[in-house]
């Protein structure tokens, strides 16, 4: 039965027409001989090779026993989504937001008809909070036992640094300043208690922030110009949260083939700090220094280079021009039940 349902969805993909919920499971369980699960165990600073055993054994019990592989670095989860075995059927990412990303870009990349489920165990778990899945490992394990497979926008990315050209995609969001600032001195504070960290490199990189000019354009029908000055920041969410849980982009949904772009203007450190419990509750809209559109297409134009990050992973430090486009239902993710629920 499960079988019968994936290939449907690996149809309806192939012919753009997958806009439905489709069943994941049923009485039958996903035969597991078609799940990788990709596991990282240097999740939160290394803390989660501690869990591997549990982890596995409750995957045993919830899911069955499957292929399992736990990654060895950066770049590790998306070169097993370029090799990945034609009979898999679905990837179950464990792990951070930087795992997410890389399962997600190197299924979107290699074109792979593979859906992706999200098992949070990392800092900020922005994109599993997108599509509802619990905050606890193990109960959203057993989420997997009644969930729908849905349609999830992708967004792709071109920049220029230095003369050269580069491309990538994001799933969760994209930063261009200092939201990337930020994105960069994370590390050194996501495992703070209490989960404050995130928190603590917002307020740290703007002690050291210094915004640069620069102008946005919506590219989806004629050229417009959206903003132009000294940007702040721009972010451009498929998804609402960024930051490990700061509704940036409040409006945004995963599959309405729309990005978001969150634009603000240059403001002083004090300014920001009064700001900042509003953006925690997506309630920064109507701040005269917040600008916000819903397009299919962007282009950033910058007076110097400034930092981009992918769904929290940096990618460079000297982005000139920064290129973004939407592509609409590009890969299939496992989303719990919840009826007719947007997301």
């Amino acid at each position: 039965m499960i079988s019968i349902l994936v290939d449907w969805i690996y149809c309806f993909k192939s012919l753009n027409l997958i806009r439905l919920q489709v069943p994941l499971v049923t009485a039958d369980k996903i035969p597991s001989d078609q799940i990788l699960v990709v596991f990282n165990p240097q999740a939160q600073s290394g803390k989660l090779k501690r869990l591997e055993l549990d982890v596995r054994s409750e995957l045993k019990k919830t899911v069955g026993r499957t292929d399992f592989v736990s990654t060895t670095g950066k770049g590790h989860a998306r070169k097993l989504m370029s090799e990945l075995d034609a009979r898999i059927r679905l990837v179950i990412a464990i792990g951070g937001d930087g795992t997410v990303h890389e399962v997600a870009s190197g299924l979107a990349e290699n074109e792979s008809h593979a859906c992706m489920a999200v098992i949070p165990l990392g800092s900020g778990n922005d994109f599993a909070r997108a599509v509802g899945m619990d905050n606890s490992w193990k109960e959203s394990l057993a989420q997997l036992a009644n969930a729908t497979i849905r349609p999830c926008d992708m967004g792709q990315f071109e920049w220029k640094e230095d003369g050269d050209s580069n491309q990538d995609y994001f799933v969760n969001a994209l930063g261009v300043g200092f939201d990337a600032h930020c994105a960069h001195l994370a590390p050194i504070y996501k495992n703070w208690p209490f989960g404050i960290g995130y928190t603590v490199s917002i307020l740290m990189g703007l002690k050291t922030w210094i915004s640069g000019g620069a102008t946005v354009w919506d590219l989806s029908n004629e050229k417009k110009a959206l903003f132009s000055g000294r940007m702040m920041f721009t972010t451009i969410g498929n998804s609402q949260d960024s930051a490990g849980g700061y509704k940036v982009n409040p409006r945004a949904l995963l599959s309405d083939g729309l990005i978001d772009a969150c634009i603000v203007d240059n403001m002083s450190f004090f300014r920001a700090v009064s700001i900042l419990p509003s953006a925690r509750e997506g309630k920064h809209l109507s701040k005269k220094e917040v600008s916000y559109f819903q397009v299919t297409q962007l282009l950033i134009e910058t007076d110097r280079g400034l930092p981009i990050h992918a769904d929290g992973e940096m990618k460079s430090l000297q982005a000139r021009t920064i290129t973004v486009s939407v592509l609409p239902g590009k890969i299939s993710i496992v989303v719990p039940a919840n009826g007719d629920k947007p997301i």
